[in-house]
């Protein structure tokens, strides 16, 4: 008998995927327009429509905010497919006071009505009153400039909390687009823009590294990455799998600037997404749910989305993917092109954990070997990107190996280490400025 999936975590992991995909096909569709040079208009257009595409709700509102006279612009609105005509300012009421003074979203399921007149807020005329309201604010320099509205004029508690926190995430991903849009208009602010725009753009890539990074028992971890532009792409990740393992990730996108940073927070979640997934875990029934299954799926999935989608922009990541596990030691992993991690003890490298394929996401169906190594207590797995060795000093060298070694030899706590690395980068590089993001892993087994 085959071990089905239940059909609800079947319907779930799509949904997650699809949220993801949504997410990222939106911020593209965002950037294509600004590429455009649309007019702010045509951007609310553009954002707006997509909403439609990706929630199920009848009325969808993007509205700006003046914070000076305390009142709305809605600059597109719709509701079951009709586009609503409310030119002008209007003061603003009700449930959006709320999100202005919280700076948060505001979800209102159940008796709608009754609470959005006690507060004074009533229908645009032609339209009925929601059954279900979300709103999320949409924040520039910690100022709320917009909102965003979802309502369903049929059904109570229409939104969940993964859907509020999508969009969330959706108006923290357009809202510097869309204040990138007005400054356009404004030539003489152009440069404004573009410092908006990439300084939200790192705030929003800092929110898909772990904000805490996981110490299990016996184990430290620390990781560190110092982008060579205003965003970066490079990446790593740490999280939780089933019993007592974690995943490992480090990886550094082909290229650089934006393109790069967009498809690092693709690879990102994908590669996480697809290790986490029992779904794709098991296929037989009765079959073991292995490290080696994980990893080949989560790789395999990854590499044929990268290059089915993105192959015409010849765009890929070199992955090093690991499954540890925090009881044994036991390490099990795939590097897809990677620079090989190294494994270290006091005596020095023990270790080299060298490619078992091709980058990912270069050629469809590519092969990648697993390999398996066991972490002894005091060994330290030290991974990085290649920005670290293709550092230069002012006199054009590069940072040797012979530099590191003596740090790597020495490896006390893993974050000290950590820190003694960009100490000794800086120190090298003399001011010289980097010409590629710096990312460095380390996962250490005590020794107690």
């Amino acid at each position: 008998m085959v071990d089905m999936i239940p059909s609800s975590d079947n319907v779930r992991l799509q949904l997650e995927l699809h949220q993801r995909e949504a997410e990222l096909e939106l911020i593209k569709s965002v950037q294509l327009a600004l590429a455009s040079r649309l007019d702010v208009q045509s951007i609310y257009n553009l954002v707006g429509d997509r909403i439609r595409d990706i929630f199920d709700s009848q009325v969808v509102m993007i509205s700006t905010y003046d914070a000076k006279t305390e009142t709305l612009e809605h600059r597109y609105a719709i509701e079951r497919g009709e586009r609503i005509i409310a030119p002008g300012h209007h003061p603003i009421r009700g449930f959006r006071i709320e999100v202005v003074q919280t700076k948060q979203p505001v979800l209102v399921s159940t008796g709608v009505a009754e609470k959005a007149i006690a507060l004074g807020q009533y229908p645009l005329p032609g339209t009925i009153m929601p059954k279900t309201w979300l709103g999320v604010p949409m924040v520039m320099d910690d100022q709320v400039i917009g909102i965003l509205s979802l309502q369903d004029v049929e059904r109570e508690n229409a939104f969940n909390e993964a859907e509020v926190r999508l969009l969330q995430t959706l108006s923290a991903s357009m809202t510097v687009a869309l204040e990138n849009a007005r400054l356009w208009e404004q030539e003489e602010k152009y440069l404004q823009s573009l410092e908006h725009e990439f300084k939200v753009g790192r705030e929003i890539q800092a929110g898909f590294l772990p904000k805490q990074m996981l110490q299990p028992y016996g184990w430290e971890i620390s990781a560190s990455l110092q982008p060579a532009r205003e965003v970066a792409g490079d990446f790593y990740d740490v999280f939780k799998l089933p019993g007592e393992q974690i995943g490992l990730v480090i990886g550094d996108v082909c290229d650089k600037g934006l393109g790069a940073a967009l498809l690092m927070t693709l690879f990102r979640s994908f590669v996480r997404a697809m290790s986490s997934a029992d779904f794709y875990a098991r296929h037989a029934s009765g079959a073991e749910d292995t490290p080696a299954k994980r990893l080949k799926n989560a790789i395999t999935l990854t590499n044929n989305y990268i290059a089915e989608i993105h192959g015409d922009a010849g765009m890929f990541a070199t992955i090093f993917l690991g499954i540890l596990n925090t009881g044994t030691g036991v390490l099990t992993y795939i590097n897809g092109g990677h620079i090989p991690p190294l494994l270290i003890n006091k005596e020095g490298i023990k270790e080299t954990l060298h490619p078992t394929g091709i980058a990912i996401g270069a050629v469809m169906d590519a092969e990648h070997a697993i390999r398996e190594t066991t972490i002894q207590p005091g060994d330290t797995l030290f991974a990085y990107t290649d920005g670290l060795t293709d550092t230069t000093n002012p006199a054009g060298e590069y940072l040797s190996e012979n530099i590191l070694l003596p740090l790597l030899n020495s490896i006390g706590n893993v974050s000290n280490l950590l820190a003694k690395i960009q100490a000794q980068l800086a120190e090298f590089a003399s001011g010289s400025p980097c010409s590629d993001d710096v990312t460095l892993l380390a996962v250490k087994r005590l020794e107690r």
